[in-house]
């Protein structure tokens, strides 16, 4: 049996009532996660420092950009971004962490941890005179907290079998001299060496406290970064402007939605009404979408939200002049609505696939908050044209079976019908 217009429109406010349903509770469950400006937190951008002769890999830095993701997730930080800008640069943002500069050490510490004999001590410059490299941390295979004979916070460290050997080789050719332990050509210790045999084990020493240990085991665990690199940018954000910025776009956001709504309302009556309660459902959804794609709300995604208010707006503008074009041309009003709504949905449909396309451009060839912008805008025009079809279109077609909008001077027009 087919449907009537009427069962159609209800049907499809039905279908909307349930997503509004779910998108609201998808908020409430799991609101949007919100970005380093909104939140504080540590941004920085580390760029790879070239050698002249050696090149930077890709392979390199992909290499480095893993040990940066394990290290951070070892910091226990919550939604941290990590991300490659450009052949040389990996940008790095920490929401909602306590100690940045702490985080700073274990993220760009290249932790090269080498092993070699100490040939001699230099009284005047207070140093040892190291040999060449006998050992590296590549042939770790774990690191943990330990204590030394002192009681003091340690690391130990273990070898993979090849380690193992070559440790004890090590151990046998420089029995009763000194192996100085060298972390980023910093020798943290250097003990003599009492046996022949440590069995794939060796502990790390000096004056550590217990969370300069546990950075230490953290930045070993993952092995040394293939390149050195350098900060180039580094930006902490405090948690109070973080929340300041939240408010001050909420309240901008709050602001233009209520000035929009009464102009609305003003100057097109019962159908601006309507354009309040579009751009309710139209909100609702934006924000049920942004956790369906886990995105991160930014400030500039929130600039990007306060647009698409004014775009929707634009769409339902555009809907409503062309019915009031279609009331002066001497259709009914129940008419007017319908053709009224196709040849105005036509309208700004092409307006918003031009706004998407650019949105899209942006996305793909923007970075950070560029990208961030053009995500809500992506969004906003999907969720502007899925509100407008099955939203309006259906509300509008009802309200013309209705005695609600008989008279014109109810869709904000001076002359009658008649």
């Amino acid at each position: 049996m087919d449907l009537t217009n009427k069962q159609k429109y209800l049907l499809a406010l039905g279908f909307v009532f349930v997503l509004l349903g779910v998108s609201l509770y998808g908020v409430f469950v799991r609101p949007p996660r919100l970005g380093l400006d909104l939140r504080g937190g540590l941004h920085v951008v580390l760029t790879a420092k070239e050698k002249p002769g050696a090149p930077i890999s890709e392979e390199a830095m992909e290499q480095t950009k893993r040990i940066i993701d394990q290290r951070v997730n070892r910091l226990g930080v919550t939604e941290p971004g990590i991300e490659r800008h450009g052949r040389g640069n990996i940008m790095v943002q920490l929401p909602g962490i306590k100690e940045p500069q702490k985080a700073l050490e274990v993220i760009g510490k290249t932790a090269l941890l080498e092993f070699k004999p100490v040939l001699n001590f230099s009284e005047e410059k207070k140093e040892y005179i190291l040999g060449p490299t006998l050992l590296t941390g590549k042939a770790l295979s774990s690191a943990k907290i330990g204590e030394d004979e002192l009681g003091r916070a340690a690391v130990d460290i273990t070898f993979n079998k090849e380690g193992a050997k070559k440790f004890d080789e090590i151990a046998k050719e420089l029995y009763q001299k000194q192996l100085a332990i060298v972390l980023d050509d910093v020798v943290m210790s250097a003990p003599v060496i009492q046996s022949t045999e440590y069995g794939g084990k060796a502990q790390i020493t000096g004056d550590f406290t217990i969370d300069e240990a546990r950075r230490l085991v953290v930045v070993l665990e993952y092995g040394a970064l293939p390149v050195e690199l350098e900060i180039s940018e580094n930006r902490v954000v405090g948690p109070t402007l973080g929340h300041d910025s939240l408010i001050a776009g909420l309240r901008a956001g709050i602001i233009g939605l209520v000035l929009v709504a009464l102009f609305m309302v003003g100057f097109y009556r019962v159908l601006g009404f309507l354009s309040w309660l579009t751009l309710t459902v139209f909100a609702v959804f934006l924000s049920g979408l942004l956790v369906v794609v886990n995105a991160t709300l930014t400030l500039p995604g929130i600039a990007g939200i306060i647009l698409m208010v004014g775009v929707a707006t634009d769409s339902s503008i555009i809907v409503f002049e062309r019915i009031k074009e279609e009331v002066r041309g001497g259709k009914t009003i129940r008419t007017a609505m319908d053709t009224g709504f196709t040849h105005g949905f036509r309208t700004f449909l092409d307006a918003d696939l031009v706004t998407l396309t650019t949105a899209i451009i942006l996305f793909w060839f923007g970075v950070g908050p560029v990208r961030g912008f053009a995500l809500t805008l992506m969004l906003g025009i999907a969720c502007d044209i899925f509100t407008s079809f099955f939203f309006t279109r259906s509300v509008l077609g009802l309200l013309a079976r209705t005695r609600l909008v008989k008279h014109p001077k109810l869709l904000g027009m001076r002359e009658e019908v008649e």
